[in-house]
């Protein structure tokens, strides 16, 4: 057996692996806030109610309702729990967000290399315990996020900008991203910018009665309040409610601006825009962890490893809290730390990589 016989049987074994680790918490999973908040949906979309005016416990746009409904039914249907179900499309997600991590990472750095990629994606514990262990759904999102970038890569912004309002329909963790997307001149250009949120917000209209809830529960939901990152600042006396939410925004602005005057590649800029959202993030839910996790298997590098070991850890004590190694894990400001360094290391591995203009400009006088 040469070398490259033997690499293909580890990579088919390290997928294998984590195929059934996946399958086996999905089986094993324990109702949750989430799980039961799921039930409490499906319940209000058969009975034709409103899931904005009926419960405080949904915050996207209506496409995510008909998907657990239509879930329960194929659950019901098949004498399975309806956890499975869902859990099973969440899966299905996640290989096909590592077919098209495959694809990116092969364009960039070779077949061998992309295998790799895409394995440090579906192995990942981040998004094994999001997708099969927590149940949550973003990675189903970022799906959308990711076939969004393989195709504008090739200039296909038309299926681009269908794919970017698929991810926001399911839930919007890229909302900010479509402004990354404007990669050609014209209304062409301007497609998978724009098209997202004119989808995203037509999606509510059979829902206007409940404006005043989908405006506090979806367009201004900032996840839970634990503290995390810049949420320290509201324990100093007199610090405003909204200083750092005003900080957040400045910092996208930034980040927006700067990416695309630096004109960085669409998957690299998508990566550093999630990354520059968890830092400075206004509050946060255990789910966001998996946000960077795909894009960041594509370039590799220490800071992926790095925060994928911490939000790992933390995941795991946040979710199954075992009280004997519970003084070992990290809190929730462990990824917060770790999304810094993580940002740190990206930017400056940018910059090595990025000579100086000036001195090559000098250098080839």
């Amino acid at each position: 057996m040469n070398t490259s016989q033997r690499r293909a049987g580890l990579l088919a074994a390290g997928f294998a692996a984590a195929l059934a680790i996946r399958i086996v918490l999905l089986l094993t999973i324990l109702p949750n806030y989430d799980t039961e908040s799921y039930d409490v949906v499906t319940s209000i979309v058969r009975s034709g109610g409103d899931p904005y005016r009926d419960t405080n416990r949904y915050n996207y746009s209506p496409l995510w309702a008909g998907v657990l409904s239509a879930a329960a039914s194929v659950a019901d249907a098949a004498g399975l729990r309806r956890t499975t179900v869902v859990g099973l499309l969440l899966l299905a997600g996640d290989i096909a967000s590592a077919a098209l991590i495959f694809d990116l990472a092969r364009r960039q750095r070779g077949r061998a290399s992309a295998a790799v990629a895409a394995l440090s994606f579906f192995a990942n514990p981040v998004s094994i315990l999001v997708s099969s262990s927590h149940l949550q759904f973003d990675g189903l999102a970022i799906l959308g996020l990711v076939a969004a970038i393989t195709l504008s890569e090739r200039e296909r912004d038309g299926p681009a900008a269908a794919a970017l309002s698929l991810s926001l329909l399911v839930k919007h963790v890229a909302a900010i991203h479509p402004l990354l997307f404007r990669r050609r001149p014209g209304v062409r250009g301007w497609l998978p910018v724009l098209a997202p949120y004119v989808v995203f917000l037509a999606s509510f209209a059979p829902y206007l009665a409940s404006w005043r809830e989908i405006r506090d529960r979806v367009l201004l939901y900032r996840g839970l309040t634990f503290h995390y990152g810049l949420e320290a600042l509201l324990l100093v006396p007199g610090v405003p409610e909204w200083v750092p939410i005003a900080i957040f925004a400045a910092a996208v602005a930034v980040a927006v601006v700067w990416l695309r005057a630096r004109r960085v590649e669409l998957p690299r800029a998508s990566l550093l825009l999630f990354l520059v959202i968890l830092v400075f993030a206004p509050g946060f839910g255990r789910q966001y962890c998996v946000w960077p996790i795909a894009l960041g298997a594509v370039s590799g590098g220490a800071g992926f490893v790095l925060y994928s070991a911490v939000a790992a850890a933390f995941l795991v004590g946040s979710i199954f809290r075992p009280e004997s190694i519970a003084a070992a894990l990290p809190g929730w400001y462990g990824p917060w730390w770790a999304a810094i360094a993580w940002l740190l290391w990206e930017l400056r591995r940018g910059l090595v990589a990025s000579p100086n203009p000036v001195k090559i400009a000098a250098n080839s006088k």
